[in-house]
């Protein structure tokens, strides 16, 4: 990074000025995650007067050495309702970097992490040191330039020359705590002192933008095609350029908020083979092609128009047997009770299921159901997180959960001869009458396997669940201790519409602890069962926690109504917190 030495700076400062933009300036929302994976979005700061953002970088002095600044910055306007965050946008720094830096320095702010540098980009970052301060229900940038800068008196017997100071970003937010945004029709700049910031990805898409046919098309078929297909549970299917076209804007700000695609986590704990993933490059390549206006480029082939679609809904074939849900009609309107239904197998001998996939009818009406193993003509009401656990769990749907589900290797779900599906359903009404018919698909295994795979709801049941109106930030915990030694393969969180992160850990018997998993963003309408690429072993006496947090405010797009008192129901407008946890004993099954 280049470094600007005090004389450069006292250059600057003979010729600084405030300088006023053409024309207001808007910014586009967006989301990034800091340093301690928490997730931060533009418009959910909405309460704030305004969000100041603050470029830094680890290797850049200028900033280490503004550190007091940046603190008094933080203690002067935040409690008058202004919010302060910094972002690394440098290319030279990683998550270590980082949290070393904070680790050193005691930044005492939010670091949001702008790997792919499109955040920055948009808003006209280039130095590290630079301040940029945020009108974020307008998404209106009010001010980018630098800090305010002390005078210094001039004393010739010490060869120390006088400079003059700056009070331009105290005077903005002063107008701002005044309430007096309708002044800045232009953007309020001055000069700012720094580490230059490199760009490489934009500089090269600047000189070529990136080829349809050969970067972005294959970018789309690796992470968006398999929702976005027609009978998908997108809302468009990405089968030709032009379809890529027209949907372009909203791709932007699906991408630049973390929407899409769904089911992120935090990337950096973990892997799990399901979890939405994009890497920073593929989300460079995909924005500055449509920000260079999406060109068609010069290959005659449309990849997307030759992608082949499955002839069958059955990801493994036809399976070994088909459960047939009894058909429900779903009226137009109104609020529906969970549907328990009890479906008894026609099954002479004990069988191992082995993968399992659900077929919703409609997937516009049937939200999310469970299915499990129990006793034939069982007629025990299933509530979700209390009672469940008396059954031997098979399996769930949920949006984002409509693919096959194999077990681990060497494990398996025992159906016992003698027993029937159980399912509870969850219809939503959608404005128009639908008759669904759900089909649930069972695969067996060839061989009894060595391990039984269970799933543990760790819950309190939503009994103690009371949310304030209008909260943005509600938490709770629950922890559940292992008495034998498993094998964690997947877990779930769920919550309702109000639910805005989850994050899974474990304390070992030793007293060390590991992160398992952090949604960092929880969406209602995605709740897949995370698969860990690599299941973790947790020794007798293991606790593992779940911690969370609830969003009733009106910056929750999802919530219904911000100024109720929330509590623990089924329904979707009530409130649930419970994290699911699938393994198996790592001590084998006795031989029947």
């Amino acid at each position: 990074m280049k470094r600007i030495s005090w004389k450069s700076l006292l250059g600057l400062l003979a010729l600084i000025t405030i300088q006023i933009s053409l024309a207001s300036e808007r910014v586009g929302n967006f989301a990034l995650l800091d340093h301690e994976g928490a997730y931060h979005q533009l418009r959910k700061y909405g309460d704030s007067r305004a969000v100041v953002i603050i470029s830094v970088a680890s290797r850049c002095e200028e900033n280490i050495n503004k550190l007091p600044k940046y603190r008094l910055l933080r203690t002067t306007w935040e409690r008058q309702g202004i919010t302060l965050l910094a972002i690394d946008s440098a290319t030279e720094d990683d998550l270590d970097d980082v949290r070393r830096m904070d680790e050193l320095y005691n930044f005492e702010l939010p670091i949001l992490l702008d790997d792919s540098q499109l955040v920055a980009e948009s808003l006209g970052l280039s130095k590290a040191g630079q301040v940029v301060v945020l009108e974020p229900n307008r998404y209106q940038m009010l001010y980018r330039g630098g800090l305010d800068i002390d005078p210094l008196r001039a004393q010739p017997q010490l060869g120390i020359e006088g400079r003059p100071g700056s009070s331009v970003l105290a005077e903005t937010l002063s107008k701002i705590v005044a309430g007096d945004l309708d002044s800045f029709d232009e953007v309020v700049t001055t000069a700012a002192i720094g580490c230059d910031l490199a760009f490489p990805a934009r500089d090269i898409h600047s000189k070529n933008a990136p080829d349809y046919a050969t970067e972005v098309a294959p970018i789309l078929q690796a992470r968006c095609t398999n929702c976005h297909t027609k009978g998908g549970v997108a809302p468009f299917a990405m089968d030709s350029y032009m379809m890529v076209l027209g949907w372009s804007a909203m791709m932007k700000e699906v991408i630049l908020t973390k929407r899409m695609p769904p089911a992120q986590v935090d990337p950096s704990i973990n892997h799990f083979t399901n979890a939405g993933y994009i890497k920073s490059d593929e989300q460079q390549t995909l924005i500055h092609w449509i920000n260079a206006g999406a060109p068609r480029g010069e290959s005659k082939t449309d990849p997307l128009t030759l992608m082949e679609s499955s002839d069958s809904d059955w990801r493994l074939g036809e399976p070994d047997y088909i459960v047939e849900v009894p058909a429900f009609v779903v009226p137009a309107t109104g609020v529906l009770d969970y549907e328990n239904v009890t479906i008894n197998l026609p099954f002479q001998k004990d069988l191992w299921v082995k993968s399992v996939q659900h077929l919703p009818g409609d997937r516009r009406a049937l939200h999310h159901l469970l299915s499990f193993i129990v006793p034939a003509d069982y007629d025990q009401e299933i509530i979700e997180g209390e009672n469940d656990s008396y059954r031997e769990f098979l399996e769930g749907y949920a949006p984002g959960k409509d693919t096959v589900v194999t077990y681990p290797e060497n494990a398996g779900v025992l159906v016992p001869k003698g027993s029937a599906v159980q399912m509870s359903l969850h219809y939503t009404t959608f404005g128009k009458e639908t008759l669904d018919r759900t089909l649930l698909g069972l695969y067996f295994a060839e061989k009894e396997p060595e391990f039984h795979y269970s799933t543990y709801s760790l819950s309190h049941g939503g009994r103690n669940l009371v949310i304030p109106p209008r909260v943005s930030e509600h938490r709770m915990s629950a922890s559940h201790v292992f008495d034998e030694e498993v094998m964690l393969h997947g877990l779930r969180p769920h919550m309702h519409y109000r639910g805005k992160s989850m994050r899974f850990s474990v304390i070992y018997p030793d007293g060390t602890r590991d992160d398992i998993i952090n949604v960092p963003d929880y969406n209602f309408a995605w709740q897949p069962s995370y698969r860990l690429s690599q299941p973790m072993l947790f020794p007798a006496g293991s606790r593992v926690v779940i911690e969370g947090a609830f969003d009733n405010s009106q910056y929750n797009l999802g919530n219904p109504d911000p100024d109720a008192t929330v509590r623990g129901g089924a329904q979707s407008w009530d409130e649930m917190f419970i994290g699911y946890l699938s393994y198996h004993k790592t001590r084998k099954r006795a031989e029947p």
